[in-house]
């Protein structure tokens, strides 16, 4: 007798589960159905307004473009036979040119107007790459060991990247003195030295430190907060170049000095 309730309950379980999947299945096939009919609603009314806008702005402007000029053409016609019965062939004719005139003329232009607006779209596809302001910038590379340097200058312009080109500038100010300062064994000035240190241990936590504010700020909070680390930033690039300027230690002076110790020892 129990087997029996276990054997009945079992089936029953399975009637129910079977139940459920058959439900299931049709919610997801009405579920398909409904999303191929609004496709199809969608793609006719499209269609439909097409029709509409072709009608309207090619068949309908031809059309009274002929009308008027065939008109005119008979009340010039009648006049000129002094209000007698006057033929309408040639009035009908030319209006038929006109007609068709019209009708190739404002087709051309419907269609230039549709290119030209299909031309102004954008093309959006799954390689887009969104526009962040930092796929078109290219920043100087920094020595080994400034690798969080570096992924700081990154993630500054990706904060305020409609200042990307300034700090960019920056950055590239800073790389300048940093390869410089790797270049030559020892440097004594000093204001140099506060610089690299400067870079090297504040300029990362500068750009951690306003990433942490920005979340959960206001707008006007997140906007004082960014424009406040550009200011700052931008400070680190003019620091660097007027260290590099005073000492004279850019690169476009190191490579003349080259170029002239080699000429004269290779032209001696």
């Amino acid at each position: 007798m129990g087997k029996l309730i276990v054997l009945v309950l079992m089936v029953g379980s399975m009637g129910l589960v079977g139940i459920a999947l058959v439900g299931f299945l049709r919610f997801l096939l009405l579920t398909y159905l409904v999303q191929v009919v609004g496709n199809v609603v969608r793609g006719a009314l499209g269609l439909i307004k097409t029709v509409l806008h072709a009608l309207i702005f090619v068949f309908g402007t031809a059309l009274v473009g002929a009308f008027i000029v065939g008109i005119g053409l008979q009340i010039i016609t009648t006049l000129a036979v002094d209000g007698a019965a006057a033929d309408a062939a040639m009035p009908t004719l030319v209006a038929f040119l006109v007609f068709f005139v019209l009708l190739a003329w404002r087709g051309w232009q419907w269609q230039a107007r549709r290119n030209g607006s299909n031309a102004t779209q954008p093309v959006v596809s799954e390689e887009t790459i969104p526009d962040d302001g930092t796929h078109t910038l290219e920043l100087a590379p920094l020595p080994d060991g400034y690798e969080g340097v570096a992924g700081a200058w990154e993630k500054a312009i990706k904060l305020a990247p409609e200042r990307g080109e300034e700090l960019a500038d920056a950055q590239a100010s800073c790389a300048q003195l940093l390869a410089v300062v790797e270049q030559h064994e020892s440097i004594p000035d000093g204001e140099i030295r506060e610089t690299v240190v400067l870079i090297r241990k504040h300029l990362q936590a500068l750009v951690d430190s306003t990433e942490r504010r920005l979340r959960g700020a206001s707008v006007a909070a997140k906007k004082a907060t960014v424009e406040e680390m550009v200011k700052l930033l931008l400070g680190f690039g003019q620091r660097a170049q007027q260290d590099l300027e005073a000492a004279g230690l850019t690169p476009e002076e190191d490579d003349a000095v080259l170029r002239a110790h080699l000429a004269a020892r290779l032209f001696r």
